[in-house]
């Protein structure tokens, strides 16, 4: 992928992800509310059916208190006088009166001589409904059409207990258990198991007596209210208000499935977002990389090519053909620069294999601290040369290991030229080794330049180098510390880097002795 589109895909895929997941957060949001209408909706019904079954319990009671007054009135319809009073008194002091007076007046009318004649019925009636308390209050008539009901026999005792109750006080009138089992039993039909508070209001909307703890905890909460009792106008006395402090956890649990769905899908895309940028930074960065590492590659071939190139036209010349001395250091020099390059393409071939996992080992008991010895014996001409120093260290007690000597031995020789290679000034490299439990631990320290903290895992990338203002002023491809990571955990080990900017880097090499 070319680097100049990377940026211009990175902000189109991003401009997508915020349309989709702002569609999807609409989307919710839309559902969301659908779900609350729809709680809404099942609440109306079920204080509907509470309202009505509170009513009915309420009739239930006066018609075991007057249940011969109807049943009277239907059995005496048809005679020509009847007068009925039904008293009663209640907790309160409060009498109730009610009477009924129907007189029937027959007359028959000579219409001819022949015999013919009409009769005519004449219908006298009146009855009512008087409650009497110790307060003065004007007493309540009850209707019209309730009389025709009484007068006719058809009389139900709901109206009468309507207008009797009127004048009762909340708390004799509803039982906050059955109210309690009422609302559960309705709630549950319709499918709400949440936990519930319930309170009776008042007409002026003010709390009552009847209500239980959690309504008083959660009453500034959204409430659902309906109509419980009315009066003989159709106006409002009490309502039934209900509370629902855990409504949100219950809308999501009975939604479980498509809001985990929901959720679910928008982080897959919101993951495969994260994973894309993140894949397209990486090709972005390995390309530079890479460009890097041809250009370093093509500098670290272009000096010993140019030694070879230099070397080879002076054997050509005939006063140092002549000379044994002059012939015998150009050629040197050309082995030299032509092993030089032969390494620096066997580290390549050596990652690619690495990365293919092409690569095995040769494992075999080694005397580690002898081959330690003898690299820090070539190793230390090098440093020398720099008038530095390359001291050893040898506390480890138990040192045959298996491992592959040759890939081991390339990883020590990378630790040792990367420790060279950065310090700019005298070099002052260090090499120990100790036993840690069932490890062999060698431990490489140098006194350079160390390294920034965000780079200490970066360092062991393929390609990866550390900024240093001119890319050559430390030579290498980066490939260095990779192959010594990959080489030490196909031995099973570890590797662990500790450094610290301008003051030394310290590599530690742990290999398993069992």
């Amino acid at each position: 992928m070319n680097n100049k589109f990377i940026p211009i895909l990175s902000v189109f895929m991003t401009i997508s992800l915020v349309v989709f997941v702002s569609l999807q957060f609409y989307w919710l949001k839309e559902y969301y509310a659908s779900l609350e209408q729809e709680f809404s909706n099942k609440v109306h019904v079920a204080l509907e059916n509470s309202a009505q079954k509170i009513s009915e319990i309420e009739v239930s009671k006066y018609n075991e208190k007057f249940k011969n007054f109807d049943k009277t009135l239907a059995a005496n319809a048809k005679k020509p006088t009847l007068f009925t009073v039904q008293q009663t008194q209640d907790s309160l002091t409060k009498t109730t009166l009610a009477f009924g007076k129907t007189i029937i007046e027959k007359q028959d009318i000579q219409i001819s001589p022949k015999g013919d004649s009409l009769t005519k019925f004449r219908l006298l009636k009146d009855e009512g409904i008087y409650s009497f308390k110790k307060t003065p209050t004007a007493p309540q008539i009850i209707t019209s059409a309730q009389s025709q009901d009484i007068s006719s026999g058809i009389f139900s005792l709901t109206e009468f207990a309507k207008f009797n109750a009127t004048n009762l006080p909340i708390n004799q009138r509803v039982n906050k258990k059955v109210l309690d089992s009422i609302l559960s039993r309705e709630l549950k039909t319709q499918g709400i198991d949440s936990k519930f508070g319930y309170g009776i209001l008042d007409k002026n909307n003010k709390l009552t007596a009847i209500n239980n703890n959690t309504f008083l905890d959660q009453k500034d909460k959204k409430n659902y209210t309906y109509p419980l009792f009315t009066d003989n106008d159709d106006k409002t006395l009490f309502s039934l208000s209900l509370v629902f402090p855990r409504k949100d956890a219950s809308l999501v649990k009975n939604n479980l499935p498509m809001l985990l769905g929901t959720f679910m899908s928008l982080l897959t895309i919101l993951g495969i977002y994260i994973i894309s940028i993140n894949y397209m930074m990486r090709q972005k960065k390995i390309s530079e990389v890479k460009t890097d590492f041809i250009n370093n590659m093509s500098h670290e071939f272009k000096t010993p090519l140019a030694t070879i190139s230099v070397a080879t036209d002076s054997l050509n010349n005939d006063k140092i053909a002549t000379n044994p001395e002059k012939v015998k250091y150009y050629s040197k020099l050309i082995k030299q620069e032509n092993l030089r390059m032969k390494k620096q393409v066997e580290n390549v071939l050596n990652m690619s294999k690495l990365e293919r996992n092409e690569m095995k080992l040769f494992l075999k008991e080694t005397n580690v601290r002898e081959l330690i010895k003898e690299i820090s014996k070539s190793f230390r001409l090098i440093v020398e040369e720099r008038n530095g120093t390359l001291s050893e260290e040898f506390r480890a007690e138990h040192y045959l290991v298996k491992v592959d000597e040759f890939h081991l031995s390339n990883a020590l020789i990378n630790l040792l030229d990367n420790a060279n290679k950065y310090s700019p000034d005298t070099p002052e490299i260090k090499i120990s080794t100790k036993n840690e439990g069932n490890w062999y631990v060698i431990q490489i320290s140098d006194k350079g330049m160390g390294m920034e903290q965000q780079n200490k895992v970066k360092i062991f990338e393929k390609f990866f180098r550390e900024e240093t203002g001119n890319i050559h002023n430390v030579k290498g491809q980066g490939l260095g510390l990779s192959y010594v990571k990959k080489i030490i955990e196909m031995h099973k080990g570890q590797v662990i880097v500790e450094s610290e900017k301008g003051k030394g880097s310290t590599f530690t090499l742990k290999l398993p002795m069992i």
